[in-house]
């Protein structure tokens, strides 16, 4: 018996053995993939690999890809074109992770190749120049919301939380466009409302439904949350095998029973507004046949992004410019003579006539980019050009947006707010690749001239107004949230507002 027992821990000894050595053997292997390619790299450390150092940063990848590009910048940015436009075909997806149990996550962002570009082809029409005009008169509506706010901050003479203001206002903005009501699940006459796209007024309403599922999709982490996007970020396969969910179940769950009870009321009640949603329920019913589920998930992402992006950025541009009051007199300069051309009114041919707010929101977006690495997948071999490398099929490739954003060698002094670097004469010497705030080439945001109008509004109701400093309640340096995978401001912004 005792000698059976020691030939039965002898195999379980000599399977666990060679378990380790195959696995030793294989992990050896995979960390000297760059090595035999003669290709510059971080020395991977067992267990982790390059993911050992970054477990304590959390999972802003674009900090952490800032700090790769630094310590290997090697090629041109050149490449990049060549990624993003000139050899798109071999690099067609993001790469980002889909969970298969969960519908909502399947949006035009993550879509892969063939799907992206069906969806993409069906919501082109969304954000044409003559939908976005249309909009503009929504935009406005939700500005009065704004105007009251900033009033009751200024006449009490309190610290302005910037983010929460800028976030009440998108959050209006994108609710009214998408045509929810915060206060869902109400009487038939809220749901009436919803239909015919009365506001959100999430000034009024800061803890609504709506207004929080903002909030909690991008700061309002637990530990599940933060472990499960970590995951979905740099183990994708491994959480596919797991279901793994990269977005929280009660969001998922109150976008599905939004979209769903807006669309039967319309449908039943046979009412059509010039919307965000008509146009994918028109869709839905016409021979481009998109799913509930898609046009779920589509809304989803047109949120998610529209509010964050352009909260940010509004608010980021208030805080450079508060501690540039050369540049903010400038800027109210501009606005005081265009709009006197417009009788006093904000218009949209009054916005696009600001050259100089452009500038100043282009260069807060080179500063503080909210998508702050691109992600591409290679989905064929492909050769990098004057080189000896194949970029072999599956491979990952991380665009450094803000390590491109803050490199001197193509913005001197690149810490320093200065819209001056987007004058006509700066951007036409300026070289390609080196801003992409947006993305670029095919898959570029097919929102963006959406989100820079909203953020161009509410930084003209702003600085009209008021001459705005910074709060000493701000915490300096603002710093950047390791645990966002957009990359967001650590500290609050603060902000003191006084009439002009």
């Amino acid at each position: 018996m005792s000698a059976l027992f020691q030939d039965y821990l002898s195999g379980i000894l000599l399977v666990v053995v060679t378990s380790l050595l195959v696995t030793w053997a294989y992990v050896r292997y995979s960390y000297g993939y760059w090595k035999r390619r003669n290709v510059p790299y971080l020395e991977p450390k067992f267990p982790f690999g390059n993911s050992n150092s970054l477990i304590p940063k959390g999972i802003a990848i674009g900090v952490i890809s800032k700090e790769f590009y630094n310590r290997f910048k090697s090629m041109g940015y050149e490449m990049i074109g060549d990624i993003m436009v000139k050899d798109f075909q071999s690099f067609t997806d993001r790469g980002i992770y889909q969970c298969e149990s969960d519908p909502i996550s399947v949006n035009i962002f993550a879509q892969p190749g063939a799907e992206w570009r069906a969806a993409r082809t069906k919501l082109t029409t969304v954000f044409t120049s003559a939908k976005m005009k249309a909009m503009f008169l929504l935009m406005l509506e939700c500005s009065e919301g704004l105007k009251e706010a900033l009033e009751k901050f200024a006449q009490e003479k309190t610290d302005v939380d910037m983010l929460e203001v800028a976030g009440c206002f998108t959050t209006d903005v994108i609710g009214l466009y998408i045509c929810f009501s915060l206060t869902k699940r109400l009487t038939k006459q809220f749901v009436g409302s919803c239909a015919f796209g009365i506001s959100c007024n999430s000034f009024k309403h800061p803890d609504a439904e709506f207004r929080r599922m903002g909030r909690k999709i991008f700061t309002e982490f637990n530990f599940m949350d933060r472990l499960n996007l970590f995951l979905s970020i740099y183990a994708p396969n491994f959480s596919q095998k797991i279901g793994v969910r990269n977005i929280q179940k009660d969001v998922s769950k109150f976008f599905f029973r939004t979209v769903k009870d807006t669309v039967d009321y319309r449908e039943k009640n046979n009412v059509q507004r010039n919307d965000l949603l008509q146009l994918l329920i028109d869709m839905k019913n016409s021979e481009v046949q998109m799913s509930m589920n898609e046009l779920t998930a589509q809304v989803f992402l047109f949120f998610a992004a529209g509010f964050e992006t352009s909260s940010s950025t509004t608010t980021l541009a208030l805080f450079e410019i508060s501690q540039r009051p050369e540049i903010q007199e400038k800027l109210r300069k501009e606005m005081r003579d265009v709009l006197s051309k417009h009788n006093g009114q904000i218009t949209y041919d009054a916005i696009a006539e600001m050259k100089y707010l452009a500038q100043a929101v282009d260069e807060t977006l080179r500063l503080w980019p909210p998508v702050s690495t691109i992600t591409r997948v290679c989905t064929q071999d492909y050769q990098l050009k004057d080189t000896d490398l194949t970029v072999e099929k599956g491979l990952f490739v991380l665009i450094p947006v803000l390590g491109l954003h803050h490199d001197p060698e193509y913005w001197p002094d690149p810490t320093r707010f200065d819209p001056d670097r987007f004058s006509d004469e700066n951007k036409e010497s300026r070289k390609p690749f080196t801003y992409l705030p947006f993305g670029e080439g095919p898959r570029n945001c097919i929102g963006l001239r959406f989100g820079l109008l909203q953020t161009k509004i509410a930084l003209v109701t702003v600085l009209s107004r008021y001459k705005v400093t910074l709060s000493p309640k701000t915490v300096l340096p603002l710093g950047a949230d390791p645990q966002t995978f957009v990359l967001q401001n650590l500290n609050r912004v603060y902000l003191n507002l006084e009439q002009v």
